[in-house]
């Protein structure tokens, strides 16, 4: 059976691989939403190394994954290719192909399931596809959008706007500075979430006592 937490995993590489080629947009004292979301395009082949840390009240210290991040072909669903490979501390692998997900990890059963047995992600990553392109207007059909800072350090705040979605994500923020993204947070409905640290944010030493804020904080920092 799918599980629900594996959500956040499996959204990752569409909404990271599509900023990692934000331009040198000039972003004023108030960033435009629609700039900044101009600036998150990017054409596929992309690929990126990346830190993660998860938070659950179901885990008595975040669970810290790292490995690399790929995108090939073209827009989902009908040519995109999309991995996530776990390097550390094991070796896992999620793979999006169409309409079809493969869950592997080293020593347990292969599993797969088709988007379609779960809508909101479907949606989702409707949204996201729209963030790789470029697109603010098909964007905010998934998402409200909020920018926020300025070019020190500035924020995008994306809260989706389907009941189904939200009874399991509250939002997804993505903190940067100038042209560069650093931090990509996904925050649930039951006070746990994901920080994707990514550049020099990347090499941080996550503390086995560090919280979610703390992580939060890391990013919103200049």
């Amino acid at each position: 059976m799918f599980n629900a937490c594996r959500i956040p995993a499996v959204l990752t590489p569409l909404l990271v691989l599509g900023c990692l080629a934000h331009g040198a947009t000039a972003f004023g004292a108030a960033p435009d939403v629609d700039a900044l979301i101009r600036g998150l395009a990017r054409k596929a082949p992309a690929s990126v190394a990346f830190t993660e840390a998860r938070f659950s009240a179901l885990l008595r210290e975040p669970l810290v994954v790292s490995g690399e991040l790929d995108r090939t072909g073209g827009l989902w669903p009908n040519t995109a290719s999309l991995d996530r490979r776990v390097t550390e501390p094991y070796r896992e692998s999620t793979a999006i192909r169409g309409e079809s997900v493969r869950l592997e990890r080293d020593g347990e059963p292969e599993r797969t399931f088709a988007l379609k047995r779960v809508p909101e992600l479907r949606a989702l990553l409707s949204g996201f596809v729209a963030l790789l392109s470029g697109d603010a207007a098909a964007v905010r059909k998934d998402f409200s959008v909020e920018s926020g800072g300025d070019d020190a350090s500035w924020s995008l705040e994306l809260k989706p706007v389907e009941a189904s979605a939200r009874r399991r994500l509250t939002e997804i923020v993505v903190n940067g500075s100038g042209s560069e993204p650093r931090c990509f947070s996904m925050l649930d409905t039951r006070g746990g979430g994901s920080v994707l640290l990514l550049g020099a944010a990347a090499g941080t030493n996550v503390q086995k006592n560090a919280t979610l804020e703390d992580l939060l904080s890391l990013c919103r920092a200049e």
